[in-house]
């Protein structure tokens, strides 16, 4: 029997060499859509299962609270026609069916949330993997400009909408087990095109940072992102109260599309066409900018004289400091506008709904006790039902990019430094921490701003914004203690994760009335109204140990084991 011979190509080895003499894209596992995606697979199934949820909670609150088509009307009745509501949900389409009760409570809370997530992730497609250096590998492979650049885009929008419809299908659900009235019945196919719809919305604002990122800096980018999603959603629900805004109410892509709710039985689908012809012309403009500028050169932006070697920053802290702080400033301003104008306007809305029982009782059903009968325990509702689930998104942008750099190979060149690893974990950590303290900061002085032009007392709710900045730090303290210890994969979604899971904890146990013993499993059940002068102590004692020991047992992780390979 004579051997088989080994010819020199007639292996895989050869036709892969063969794929990149001929210039070829290579296809298969190792794509960069395919890549993509595995990555970003368990970001996808958190997003798509927190946001499900959340619709579907609201199915099943609605169905226990307002069991009859009467007390649903009376319901929105007694909240859509107060400017404080406004703020929160839309137009109430079909709210005595279970479908219009969950898009009317739903779709503006998806439609920011899922924005946020899009501008996260558009922003630095590009821009992030250029500053960090690894966009000039892929540059050097045969693929185009043109083709990566796509490329990146469709991971994130197949992803998307991957979320999206896992949240129709949770909605779905939510009509199976609690439609009680004839009509309560959701179609799967509305469901679908429903949120669909929602992610479409949602998309605009991360093609308007997608398209600035090929001459911006990533912060920069998420900056612009963030300034269009806060600033159009701002100007649909002030249009009736701010003239200015109503001038300008047809400029808001939320406007075009407030009717289109199928879940509801108002189908609207041309108005998701200028949507749509919007996206592709700022996702346009974004892939023709990265074809034609030299990668990774930014615009010079002017600069702000913030701290670093000077406020006990520096080496790895200083580092990390820098280079997530215009991360932390987009964010700040972004959400600030938000909070000032509710701060500004605190005092009139509260004493439009002071006398409504009925509205009260609803905001009771869903957060609990919450007294947003005053300015300030509407600054706190605002906060419990927005503020803290920013935070936790915050924290997850700010831990990926320190995961990103043991991921994607580039910790053994900054560990090549006479610096110890768990030093170095440690300054990079309170690095981060700095970022998050620059967010509250230009958060904390938005709010002091509309409440002192409101009339008000600036000075605790400023301090009361603190407390989210003790909050996020002790998500980020989590992730980084799963980050030391070796869980690279699992660390940068973790501060989402645990955000979305205590705010749906939350609302489960206000709806279902549960003990404390339960509720209290929720971290955001130990932090008290600080917006409204009401602060728990040990609870925020727990904060600091979780931030200062999830660092310590970081560092202590990464001294201690191999870099993952």
């Amino acid at each position: 029997m004579r051997p088989r011979l080994f010819r020199p190509g007639s292996g895989a080895g050869s036709t892969r060499r063969a794929g990149r003499e001929s210039g070829r894209p290579l296809r298969g596992p190792g794509s960069i859509f395919v890549k993509g995606l595995r990555d970003s697979r368990r970001a996808i199934l958190l997003a798509g299962l927190g946001l499900g949820l959340s619709a579907f909670s609201v199915g099943l609150s609605s169905a226990a609270n307002t069991p009859t088509a009467e007390l649903r009307l009376q319901a929105v009745s007694s909240m859509a026609n107060t400017p404080a509501m406004s703020t929160l949900y839309g137009i109430p389409i079909g709210v005595e069916h279970l479908g219009g009760m969950i898009a009317w409570r739903e779709d503006s809370f998806l439609m920011i949330l899922m924005g946020l997530w899009s501008v996260v992730a558009l922003s630095g497609a590009l821009a992030g993997e250029a500053h960090a250096g690894s966009l000039e590998m892929l540059a050097g492979t045969p693929l185009s400009r043109r083709r990566i650049a796509l490329e990146k885009v469709a991971v994130h929008v197949i992803g998307l909408f991957a979320a999206a419809t896992m949240v129709g299908g949770l909605a779905w659900l939510a009509g199976v087990f609690y439609a009680q009235l004839p009509g309560d019945e959701i179609s799967p196919v509305a469901a679908l095109i429903h949120f669909w719809g929602t992610a479409l919305v949602a998309l605009v604002a991360g093609s308007v940072a997608f398209a600035v990122s090929p001459f911006l800096s990533r912060g920069a980018a998420a900056g612009a992102g963030l300034v269009a999603l806060f600033g159009a959603y701002m100007v649909s629900c002030y249009a009736d109260l701010v003239p200015l805004f109503g001038a300008i109410r047809n400029l808001s892509w939320f406007t075009w599309t407030a009717r289109n709710q199928p879940l509801a039985g108002s189908w609207d689908l041309v108005s998701l066409v200028p949507v749509g012809l919007l996206i592709v012309a700022f996702l346009g403009m974004g892939v023709a900018g990265f074809e034609r500028r030299d990668m990774g050169s930014a615009i010079p932006l002017p600069r702000l004289g913030l701290p670093g070697r000077r406020f006990l920053l520096g080496g790895p802290a200083r580092q990390s400091f820098l280079e997530t702080r215009a991360q932390a400033l987009a964010w700040g301003i972004g959400l600030g506008i938000g909070l000032y104008l509710i701060a500004a306007g605190s005092s009139s809305l509260t004493d439009t709904v002071s006398s409504d029982s009925g509205a009260q009782k609803f905001v009771k059903d869903v957060f609990g006790d919450t007294d947003w009968t005053s300015p300030r325990g509407l600054l706190q509702l605002a906060w419990a039902w927005f503020g803290y689930l920013v935070m936790a998104l915050v924290g997850t942008a700010l831990v990926s990019g320190l995961a990103s750099d043991e991921r994607e190979r580039r910790l053994d060149l900054l560990l090549s430094t006479p610096v110890s690893r768990s030093r170095w974990f440690a300054a990079s950590g309170l690095g981060l921490y700095a970022s998050l303290a620059l967010l509250t900061l230009v958060l904390g002085i938005a709010t002091s701003l509309g409440t002192t032009s409101a009339g008000m007392d600036a000075a605790e709710p400023f301090a009361g914004v603190w407390v989210g900045f003790l909050y996020g730090a002790a998500l980020v303290g989590i992730a980084l203690a799963v980050l030391g210890l070796g869980l690279v994969e699992y660390a940068p979604a973790l501060p989402a994760a645990l955000g979305i899971g205590f705010y749906f904890w939350d609302v489960v146990g206000s709806i279902f009335r549960l003990p404390p013993e339960v509720t209290s499993l929720s971290l955001t059940h130990h932090l008290g109204r600080p917006m409204a002068g009401a602060y728990d102590w040990p609870g925020m004692a727990l904060l600091l140990a979780l931030a200062l020991g999830g660092l310590a047992l970081g560092a202590w992780g990464l001294g201690r084991r191999d870099l993952s390979r």
